[in-house]
């Protein structure tokens, strides 16, 4: 049986008709550069997150990084961070999330992550902050909410700004509100793997405020206030219209693919359970009515610890069997050449070490029980045929 992590074609089966009709309109108007399909995601994008305004653009990466770029110009009144500017984030996550502060001209600073939830540490960030911390960039990693009630306190304490990186978060919630309502922006990707994916690279920017929302727009379209008036160097970052037209017909299924992502977590979770050599994903909350859209995690990935020296033979015995599991990440963002000058003010215990052990196993909407039960019974396969591994 073959199984990989994430398997698209039954959902287009399932959304087809549905695709078929929003492109349908697409190719009716003729209007693909920010046209009438964009406008209507933003909107309801927006209202479904609870948040004042959302703005398409071209990637989750550019999303990140037009965020910073709007937030320099309102806060510092330049058109990009000095060098001298530390933004805190975590080095457990994609490149996209240190490249954008290097490329809004600030310096990563790099504070470890909790090793149950994978995501920043707050009480680590409070220990990073100096007199140059500008922002806060967390990261609700593999799909589950940062702390961020610890997160926004030491925000407004020590008068910082917080950008959510809400990559692989699309959906869920943190105490009733969603991510990417919480900070002072949320910076989210559609890249085709993502919970909430197109046929595509796209992203989206939430901001609680016009002020924000005007920058952002004004910087997604080569930093133009009105037609051949540039006031600031800005992007070709405009989400495409096919795309935002396949985003609304996945929008309304989203939080039933989501449930069916948590109950696939519930299987595994209750299945590993009895393993001593695994540390399965943390599921705050599994009983939820068909109503109910406060998911503290989506599972955009199902990811578990085991002992590192398990590791490579565990996911090759998978792999083996057709199943695709892998990690995520296996080198944290500290120990690459392009974030060398960035700052790490203390050792990354908790990353060093997570990142030699995390694996992530097949998780999506539609895969069917039997696929799920194959996944189970070859890990228990797995342990059972090396009782000796501790």
């Amino acid at each position: 049986m073959k199984i990989p992590l994430l398997d698209l074609k039954p959902e287009y089966e399932f959304l087809k008709k549905d695709i078929d009709k929003q492109l349908k309109s697409c190719l009716s108007s003729q209007q693909w550069v920010l046209g009438p399909k964009v406008k209507e995601f933003e909107r309801k994008a927006a209202k479904y997150l609870g948040i004042n305004y959302a703005v398409g653009v071209a990637s989750g990466t550019d999303a990140l990084l037009i965020g910073l770029r709007a937030l320099a110009l309102s806060l510092k009144k330049k058109e990009f961070f000095n060098k001298e500017d530390e933004i805190i984030t975590t080095p457990f996550s994609f490149v996209a999330t240190a490249e954008a502060i290097v490329r809004s001209g600030a310096k990563p600073v790099f504070v470890d992550i909790d090793p149950d939830s994978f995501n920043i540490d707050p009480e680590k960030i409070k220990k990073a902050i100096t007199k140059n911390t500008v922002g806060i960039i967390p990261v609700h990693l593999y799909g589950k909410a940062c702390r961020m009630k610890e997160i926004k306190k030491i925000a407004k304490a020590n008068k910082l700004f917080i950008i959510e990186d809400c990559a692989q978060s699309f959906g869920t919630s943190f105490k009733g509100k969603k991510t990417g309502s919480l900070g002072d922006l949320g910076a989210f990707s559609f890249f085709p793997s993502k919970n909430l994916g197109g046929f595509g690279d796209g992203g989206l920017i939430t901001a609680k405020t016009k002020k924000y929302a005007d920058l952002i727009k004004v910087l997604r379209n080569h930093g133009q206030t009105a037609q051949y008036k540039a006031d600031y160097c800005g992007y070709n970052s405009r989400l495409d219209s096919i795309q935002a037209a396949i985003l609304l017909a996945k929008l309304k299924h989203i939080d039933k693919f989501n449930k069916k992502r948590i109950q696939i977590a519930q299987k595994y979770n209750n299945a590993f359970q009895n393993i001593s050599q695994i540390q399965t994903s943390d599921l705050l909350d599994t009983r939820y009515s068909i109503r109910d859209t406060n998911f503290s995690h989506v599972y955009h990935l199902y990811t578990i610890k085991l002992p590192a020296k398990i590791r490579p033979k565990f996911i090759s015995y998978l792999n083996s069997k057709g199943i695709s599991a892998r990690s995520y990440y296996p080198v944290s963002l500290d120990k690459m050449k392009a974030f060398k000058t960035a700052k790490v003010p203390y050792k990354l215990k908790n990353t060093n070490k997570v990142m030699k052990e995390v694996v992530s196993l097949p998780i999506y909407p539609f895969m069917d029980n039997r696929k799920v039960e194959y996944v189970i019974n070859q890990v228990n396969n797995f342990f059972k045929n090396n009782q000796s591994i501790n």
